[in-house]
């Protein structure tokens, strides 16, 4: 075949363009120490480092999602701690004012005392919030655990689940002589006070609806049965504590104060089923009563607009970040699931405990007054000033040691409130626990990640340097043969 100049010629520009894009590709790795500048150097590196790169910002925003799940289930613990703290210190003291006796002045510092450990745990603990968010309120992280004030325009229809356990034997102060001046001493003798025994569960509230409450339980068969107690005032009382004094077949409900009281009969069928549930109604709240959305299954109407809501899930609203690929944590605590109403509810039977001792007091105090008013001449209105006194006596003795049993009661209150918080306070652990185990994981993929990625993205500047001098010595070399080649002319082959 036949080879002339042009064919060389060509042929010397064509290999000397390919040493040149060998020298320049070899000089751009070196200088920019990268492997390719543009995906068509390398589609496959081109789309692993897509790949590496979007997997590293993914794991920072894990990890920066960790961050903030770490902050808010730190400040939850915080508080789940200092709760447990005031528990056991009500232990404590419910401890020390159940062994001894006191007069006026010492109930009104218990009373005084256990209040604010309540207002504590409740408006300090249980209303907590971080960064302008409530901690214990599920999905309403804008509503506040308690009532701002106190509101009266809306009616709360609660739907409440009772333990049947929780059904307590209480024992009460029942009947008491009152000072009527056409009595005798064996009248007041006849309203002598004496012990009864009754079985009681308290509601969450105080305070409802005179409208009647629904009950409704699952016998030992399984069968839903329903009950209709006796709406019982406190006021309407003929006789002290009948409201608190139901036959054997009946159930009393007593809105001022949220007890639920059941006789022997209905009792024994009770406590031998499940699944005992309580709907009433309230529309006067307190300020800084808990709201009961928070708590329970409740519809709301306000009074004023009509305006209905309704609430179903309380206890099971969760908040959930996403700390890795496809894994989701539930970082929230709901308060109903942690911090029991019945130590609030414990400290308000204890506080009306004291109020109808100091009632009492002021009642023996009367009489002790008539009777130094009374004619010592008038041996029969002495006798029967007497008698009362005495009755009034014994009814305020076997009123304190109601107090004394309800202080001890509050021990176990306080105990099962604490055994409550424990439970949800070691799942917020685990929680947490699984949170700082994937941090660690997502570190480690992290520095794995970014070593593939720089491995398949950045030239190594050994082999960069030796490629570029090799295609430099290459280059040379072929402008020195094609200036030879294309310096002869056709007298050269003449």
């Amino acid at each position: 075949m036949r080879v002339t100049n042009t064919m060389m010629r060509n042929n010397s520009l064509l290999n000397m363009q390919k040493n040149k894009t060998a020298y320049n590709k070899y000089l751009q790795q070196y200088t920019t120490q990268k492997k390719i500048q543009r995906p068509s150097d390398d589609p496959t590196i081109a789309v692993r480092a897509l790949k590496y790169r979007t997997t590293l910002v993914e794991i920072d925003q894990y990890l920066v999602n960790i961050k903030d799940a770490t902050s808010w289930m730190d400040a939850t613990e915080t508080v789940l701690k200092d709760v447990d703290s005031v528990l056991q210190n009500m232990i404590d003291y419910f401890t020390q004012a159940a062994n001894g006796t006191y007069e006026s002045k010492q109930r009104e510092d218990i009373v005084s005392n256990l209040k604010q450990y309540s207002y504590y745990i409740y408006e300090q603990d249980a209303n907590s919030d971080y960064a302008g968010r409530y901690l214990f309120t599920g999905y309403r992280t804008d509503v506040p655990m308690l009532f701002d004030g106190a509101q009266n325009h809306v009616t709360y229809t609660i739907t409440e689940n009772l333990d049947v356990g929780n059904i307590k034997r209480y024992q009460y102060v029942y009947g008491g002589a009152e000072y009527d001046d056409s009595k005798d001493a064996d009248d007041y003798a006849q309203e002598a006070s004496k012990f009864e025994a009754t079985h009681r569960i308290m509601i969450s509230y105080n305070n409802c609806d005179e409208k009647n409450i629904a009950l409704t339980y699952k016998d030992k068969d399984g069968n839903l049965k329903t009950l209709s107690p006796i709406t019982k005032k406190i006021g309407n009382d003929t006789v002290f504590n009948e409201h608190l004094h139901p036959e054997a077949d009946e159930v009393f409900y007593i809105p001022e104060t949220g007890e639920l009281l059941f006789g022997d009969d209905i009792y024994d069928s009770v406590r031998a089923g499940s699944d005992l549930t309580a709907v009433y109604d309230k529309t006067s709240f307190a300020d800084k009563d808990v709201r009961p959305q928070h708590y329970f299954k409740c519809e709301t109407k306000d009074n004023n607009t009509g305006e209905t809501a309704k609430y179903t899930n309380a206890g099971e609203q969760t908040l959930n970040y996403q700390i890795n690929f496809s894994q989701t944590l539930t970082i929230n605590t709901e308060g109903c699931n942690a911090i029991s109403m019945s130590t609030r509810r414990c400290i308000d039977d204890i506080t009306n405990l004291c109020n109808q001792i100091d009632i009492m007091e002021k009642n023996l105090a009367s009489v002790e007054k008539r009777i130094s008013d009374c004619d010592e001449s008038d041996t029969e209105t002495l006798a029967n000033l007497k008698e009362l006194k005495e009755q009034i006596s014994t009814q305020i003795k076997l009123q304190k040691t109601v107090m004394t049993n309800q202080l001890s009661a509050g021990i176990t209150v306080c105990q099962e409130s604490q055994q409550f918080l424990n439970i949800a306070w070691a799942d917020h652990g685990s929680r947490e626990n699984r949170m700082k185990m994937t941090k660690n994981k997502l570190k480690v993929q992290r520095i794995d990640t970014d070593e593939a990625k720089s491995e398949n993205e950045n030239a190594d500047l050994g082999d960069a340097y030796v490629h570029f001098t090799e295609a430099d010595l290459l280059y040379q070399a072929t402008l020195g043969a094609t200036s030879k080649i294309l310096g002869q002319s056709l007298l050269n082959f003449i």
